[in-house]
């Protein structure tokens, strides 16, 4: 996958987070000393790619190596990176996020085209459009 497509899926991603939730989201593809230091410790090869999004707000991170093989869509990466993410943001609001309105007490799910109902197949929610404030 190309840089410019994973960053507009970690955009996407940001763009939920933010309007839904109102928390800041940095997206960066700046291969960091802590991160250069994660992957020394963890003993893993050093990037051909990177693209991070954080969000200070709830202390969390998502980095991922767009060239390996995964998604070829700039949805899919941003469900790759939801998947990451969704657990500790949910942890952090001690709520479903992004809440299911046909499931009470769920979260929708990422899908590689967007936010989807598990109750409500037909409940889809493109990457970057979740709901205001």
């Amino acid at each position: 996958m190309e840089i410019d497509d994973a960053v507009e899926g970690a955009r996407l991603v940001a763009a939920d987070i933010e309007r839904s939730l109102g928390f800041s989201v940095e997206v960066s593809t700046e291969y960091t000393g802590d991160w250069q230091e994660f992957g020394a410790v963890s003993r893993r090869p050093a990037p051909k790619g990177w693209v991070s999004i954080a969000v200070s707000e709830v202390g969390t991170t998502a980095a991922l190596d767009p060239t390996e093989p995964g998604s070829d869509t700039a949805a899919g990466f941003a469900m790759e990176l939801v998947r990451i993410l969704q657990d500790d943001i949910q942890i952090h609001l001690r709520e479903p996020w992004p809440e299911d309105p046909a499931a009470s007490g769920r979260a929708l799910e990422p899908t590689e085209r967007g936010w989807r109902s598990m109750v409500d197949p037909d409940y889809l929610v493109p990457y970057g459009e979740l709901g205001g404030i």
